[in-house]
This record gives C-alpha cells, sequence and structure tokens, in this order.
C-alpha cells in the first residue's frame, strides 16, 4: 500500500542530489506544483512500458530496477537506481514509459506530476539545466556498462559493480543490498549460476560477507585487483606460474 504526504523541499535531506538543488530558498518555496513523498514496500511496480507517462520520481531511499522484457521472456535490467537517483523523467519528452520500474526494497520517493514539471523546468532554466545533465550522467554510466560488458571477463564485471554500489555509501561499511544473483545477471550479462558461483568463492576467501540484505567488502585491494583484470590475464598469470 502506498503511504504518501506533500514533500517539504526546502528542508529535504536530499535537496543536494535534486534537481532543485541550485535553486534559491525563495525559489524553493515558490515552486508553483506540489511534491509528494511517497513510500512503497518492496516488489511494488511503478509503471510500465508503454503506460502513459504521468510522474516522474527522484529515489531518496531503497532500490529501483529499471528492466524490459524481451519477447522470449527475458528479463533484462538496464538500470539498478539507488537513493538520489532519478527515474521517469523521459515522461518530459516521450509519452509513454519506455522501460518498467519495480522495487527492489522498502523505497522512499519524491513523485513529481511531469505536466507541472515541465512548466516549471520552462519557467527556471536551472532546473532544466539539471534534468539535461542527470540524463547525460546517466547515459555515460549506460554507455561504460556496455564496454565493460565486452571487454571485461565475467569475475571482473561482478567486481566493478559490487564496489561501485558500495561506494554509493561512504559512511556505511555493511551497505544495503537487496538484488537477488538473478538481478546481478540480468544487469551483468551473465547466468543466475554464474553469478552465485562467483559469489560464494569470494565469500569462502573472505572477499565480502552478506548478511540480511546487506552486504560487506572485506578485502577492497583484492576486488579491485580483479575489478581491473582484462580478459586472458587470468590464464597469462597462471601459464607463467
Amino acid at each position: 500500500m502506498t503511504d504518501q504526504r506533500l514533500s517539504d523541499c526546502l528542508h529535504c535531506s536530499m535537496r543536494s542530489e535534486s534537481i532543485f538543488a541550485g535553486l534559491l530558498p525563495a525559489e524553493l518555496e515558490n515552486l508553483g506544483m506540489e511534491v509528494q513523498d511517497i513510500a512503497l514496500p518492496a516488489g511494488e511496480r511503478l509503471y510500465r512500458e508503454g503506460e502513459p507517462a504521468r510522474y516522474a520520481y527522484t529515489l531518496r531511499s531503497g532500490a529501483v530496477k529499471l528492466y524490459k522484457t524481451l519477447s522470449n521472456g527475458q528479463e533484462v535490467i538496464l538500470r539498478l537506481l539507488h537513493h538520489g537517483d532519478l527515474l521517469g523523467f523521459e515522461g518530459i519528452s516521450e509519452k509513454q514509459h519506455r522501460n518498467d520500474a519495480i522495487t527492489l526494497a522498502p523505497s522512499q520517493l519524491c513523485r513529481l506530476d511531469l505536466e507541472n514539471l515541465q512548466a516549471l523546468s520552462q519557467r527556471l532554466p536551472t532546473v532544466q539545466a539539471a534534468i539535461l545533465q542527470r540524463w547525460q550522467d546517466a547515459l555515460r554510466e549506460s554507455e561504460e556498462r556496455i564496454v565493460e560488458l565486452g571487454a571485461k571477463r565475467a569475475e571482473a564485471r561482478l567486481a566493478t559493480f559490487l564496489l561501485q554500489w558500495a561506494q554509493r555509501y561512504p559512511h556505511l561499511r555493511s551497505v544495503p543490498f537487496p538484488l537477488t544473483r538473478q538481478d546481478l545477471g540480468a544487469f551483468l550479462g551473465l547466468s543466475t549460476e554464474h553469478v552465485s558461483r562467483i559469489m560464494a568463492e569470494w565469500k569462502r576467501q573472505s572477499f565480502l560477507h552478506e548478511s540480511r540484505g546487506h552486504l560487506e567488502i572485506l578485502q577492497e585491494p583484492n576486488l579491485r585487483r580483479i575489478a581491473q583484470e582484462l580478459p586472458g590475464e587470468k590464464a597469462d598469470k597462471k601459464n607463467q606460474d
């Protein structure tokens, strides 16, 4: 069940990460639109591919996956979102959502009406520039992941992802980690079984620890070394030994 209330953007703890970060206090107090805080349980769908786009969201806490389902039923995860990430903003220029969005953990989000947001961005160029910058950042991240999928071994892909995920929580040793092995595989282009084998081996070697939806990286240098390995390097090292 969705819990919702009006957001106080001026005193929001996520203000510095939002599209309103560059606005003055007086501008925030006179946005001319309502921003709603909503709370969703894990497994709640925000929207489906092809549905009319009515709202955009900022993820305040929790996790959300954006994905497409192929004609053969296979799920391909496009992005895995953390706190501070945006979703649904394609609705500013498109009438329909281009993917599905579902929460992976209990999540807090800000919900913005797209028609009102479009009018606001035209009135306040700072907001329009912030949205464009976030789109560009997301595009760059997607391009970097495509390169990694083609250039890195499975272990390197997974190590890179885990390190990047943990870096989003710089003040926590044990970070929220609501992702299943299936989610990781769908995002990294690996089978669920392959991800499970790698994670089991790293836990056996005490590289990391998992407990109740949390992840702690115990040996970051080892994971960084693996993340930097290119195809063939592991085999070359074995031959040299």
